[in-house]
């Protein structure tokens, strides 16, 4: 596995893999009413040129060059998102990104990491040493839905 830099030509699988993982993953811990509200559709592509312009997305790729992850970090620390295809959940690939994500932003210098961590992606985050603050209740299209803020000192 390798981790790069996003490449416009990755918009597409990322989209596709991000539905996928909502779907197949994310039912593990959510009910099919809330992952349908949460992804009711795959993403336009052009979300992910546009993130792109402020925010480091990183792609984890296998040995086909095909994405198999991705997560992306904003400039104040913030992680909106780590996603696995869903075949490739718990091999690593999560804690890889996560590493390489860490790395960029302490050369960014940037001292506090946080995410509103999913079920699932909770455990992986506590793996990598954040903490849990709270839990979040709110609504995505009109169903109640939860995850987790959870930060980590990086400096």
């Amino acid at each position: 596995m390798l981790i790069r830099l996003f490449e416009p030509l990755d918009a597409d699988s990322l989209a596709t893999l991000f539905h996928a993982s909502v779907h197949e993953a994310g039912i593990r811990d959510y009910s099919a009413e809330q992952v349908w509200a949460w992804s009711p559709s795959k993403p336009d592509p052009q979300r992910y040129l546009q993130q792109a312009q402020d925010r480091t997305i990183l792609v984890a790729i296998d040995n086909d060059g095909r994405p198999v992850g991705y997560g992306n970090l904003e400039p104040d620390g913030h992680m909106d998102h780590l996603y696995c295809r869903p075949d490739m959940i718990g091999v690593g690939v999560g804690l890889g990104i996560c590493a390489a994500i860490e790395t960029v932003a302490r050369k960014a210098g940037i001292k506090l990491l946080f995410v509103e961590a999913s079920e699932g992606a909770r455990r992986l985050f506590e793996r990598r040493g954040f903490i849990l603050e709270a839990r979040n209740e709110f609504a995505i299209n009109g169903v109640m839905i939860h995850d987790y803020r959870m930060s980590k000192w990086i400096a």
